[in-house]
């Protein structure tokens, strides 16, 4: 997961795109959390974890594993398994396995989830509330609607999101718990990247083979706080990056000097950039800012807030 680095790095980026905020009122699906958007990038949730809590959660969709603070690890009492390799970009380090009985968002549950303990300190320091990251192998059990101008996460029961919203699909790659996504970027080069779908980046992220294919200048520097350290990056400036029937412009990156010892793809792609996204597990695609349907607005619920 990358947290948020130094202020030079961070994000503003204005989409003129429809919004779901009238839909997402009137779908009636049970788990609707609230989250809180720390330093505009990081989504914080309530979960419960084994049926005590909740405990605010950051939901990571650029994680593989569940990481919880060891203070939170031994509030819950969790067994240990074993120790095993972690990857971020401060490097590789080996952390003790344990295991959450069951970790709920709303009536949504998820048992038997392996966690990673670790000292959350890095993260905490942005937000001393955050006792731990849900990572894929929660969220993959899921599809949902990750809502960033309602500041909300809604968890599909059926199909009823998909049967209210329209717009482009992008297929998701597997690799691992990781999404990986298709994407075309142009600097002095043109490449097309696989990028990670990452909610806990505040940044795009160049892998130097990616950086180096595109012939992507550094004009910059910056420091990414990440959950087990503070890691020195260079920035860039992307001039297009075109993900589906997205496309942005003059982007920011970062570019860390080493490729990371996993593989994710190219780099990583905030999904923070999007106002709006619909994530379906089940069926392996992801929809970017999509919209709502003409049909459903015209017979469903009569209750639809203003559309923007």
């Amino acid at each position: 997961m990358e947290c948020k680095p130094h202020p030079g790095l961070a994000i503003r980026v204005a989409l003129f795109y429809f919004t779901l905020a009238g839909v997402c009122q009137s779908i009636q699906a049970q788990s609707q959390m609230r989250f809180r958007l720390v330093h505009d990038t990081l989504v914080v949730v309530p979960l419960m974890a084994d049926r005590q809590g909740p405990f605010d959660f950051v939901l990571d969709t650029g994680a593989d594993t569940t990481i919880v603070d060891q203070s939170l690890a031994i509030k819950l009492s969790l067994p240990s398994l074993r120790r095993v390799q972690h990857t971020t970009l401060a490097g590789v380090g080996s952390l003790p396995l344990n295991s959450i009985a069951t970790l709920s968002a709303g009536w949504a549950d998820v048992n038997d989830i392996p966690a990673l303990v670790e000292d959350l300190a890095e993260v905490r320091k942005i937000d001393d509330r955050i006792e731990g990251i849900a990572g894929q192998d929660f969220l993959s059990h899921f599809n949902y609607l990750l809502d960033y101008r309602s500041r909300s996460v809604r968890i599909e029961i059926d199909n009823e999101i998909r049967d209210a919203i329209e717009g482009d699909t992008l297929p998701i790659e597997m690799t691992g718990n990781r999404m990986i996504v298709a994407s075309v970027a142009q600097s002095q080069g043109r490449e097309r990247l696989r990028l990670l779908l990452d909610s806990g980046a505040n940044s795009v992220v160049l892998f130097p083979r990616a950086s180096q294919a595109l012939d992507l200048p550094a004009q910059g520097h910056g420091l990414e706080v990440t959950s087990s350290g503070q890691v020195g990056l260079q920035v860039g400036r992307i001039p297009v990056l075109t993900v589906g029937s997205q496309q942005f412009r003059e982007i920011t990156a970062a570019l860390p000097a080493a490729e990371p010892a996993e593989g994710i793809g190219d780099g990583l792609l905030p999904t923070a950039l999007f106002q709006t996204l619909y994530v379906n597990n089940r069926e392996g695609f992801v929809m970017l800012n999509p919209r709502a349907k003409k049909n459903w607005l015209s017979h469903g619920p009569a209750v639809i807030g203003q559309m923007r």
